[in-house]
């Protein structure tokens, strides 16, 4: 039969300290880690999250302000490159116009010498003919 067995009382009673001494001394504290561990982690997200937002925001930011910096120096670009342009095409104006003079200086200068030449050739002429004749005849013409 069933015999009583005096372990089974000192179970019965060890078992309830054992479990009051854990729970204060174990579960209690260690259930306090984790649910610091999980506002932690929770605090730990939303500072992420937020962080994540406001670098999201400044790269926003940043990227308009290069933007707006791209389209201000485009138009600095093509405001120099219209100056650059004109003073190109106005050098090469003022080139060409001293071109011009230059030939035109030239041209001045050749007709006057074809005119100088013109009016002296018909004496030129006479002169070389009479010097010709003189020596193919070998004596000196009267003029």
């Amino acid at each position: 039969m069933l015999r009583f067995n005096v372990t089974l009382l000192y179970v019965w009673v060890a078992f309830p300290i054992a479990y009051a001494i854990l729970k204060r001394y174990l579960f209690t504290p260690l259930a306090a880690i984790l649910d610091q561990r999980e506002r932690d982690e929770a605090t730990a997200a939303r500072v992420h999250a937020e962080s994540l937002e406001e670098l999201q925001k400044t790269i926003a930011a940043a990227e308009r302000e290069l933007s707006r910096a791209r389209m201000e120096a485009l138009k600095q670009r093509e405001k120099l490159r219209g100056e650059g342009r004109a003073q190109w095409e106005r050098k090469l104006a003022e080139a060409a116009a001293a071109a011009r003079a230059a030939i035109d200086r030239a041209s001045n200068e050749i007709d006057e010498q074809a005119k100088g030449a013109a009016q002296e050739l018909p004496s030129r002429a006479q002169t070389l003919a009479s010097e010709l004749a003189s020596k193919i005849l070998g004596r000196k013409l009267a003029a």
